[in-house]
């Protein structure tokens, strides 16, 4: 697999600076923004091979970010992460269009390993 651009997104500038670190260390090409609408603004200057978002954000959710994707490409996997996230939220995520989601806190290598899965469209082994 050839590593792809990939645009993390958490208001956690700490953890989105640390995924990007140990993508960028795999051979990824990584993006950060530290909201959803700085998140949908860089979606607007160019395609990404994945996106990876945080559900909980203000003033634009998880949720606003998948959409700005899928409004863009009906194809590009895109990975949430919550630490909190009941049903109904889950169920808004789905029908939005997400391909993944991981539970915070996040293991990187676990992360790396979804992100390989999401952009060669082969379980991991």
């Amino acid at each position: 697999m050839t590593p792809g651009s990939v645009l993390i997104v958490d208001d956690n500038e700490d953890l989105a600076e640390n995924l990007g670190e140990a993508l960028e260390v795999e051979g990824f090409e990584c993006a950060i923004a530290h909201d959803g609408d700085s998140a949908i603004a860089k979606l607007a200057d160019r395609r990404f091979d994945l996106v990876i978002t945080d559900l909980r954000m203000t003033p634009r959710d998880g949720i606003a970010v998948v959409q700005a994707v899928r409004s863009r490409s009906a194809t590009t996997p895109v990975v949430l992460m919550t630490a909190f996230a009941g049903e109904l939220q889950i169920d808004q995520a789905r029908k939005a269009g997400i391909t993944a989601m991981v539970a915070k806190p996040v293991d990187t290598s676990r992360l790396v390993a979804l992100v390989r899965e999401q952009l060669d469209g082969e379980p991991e082994p």
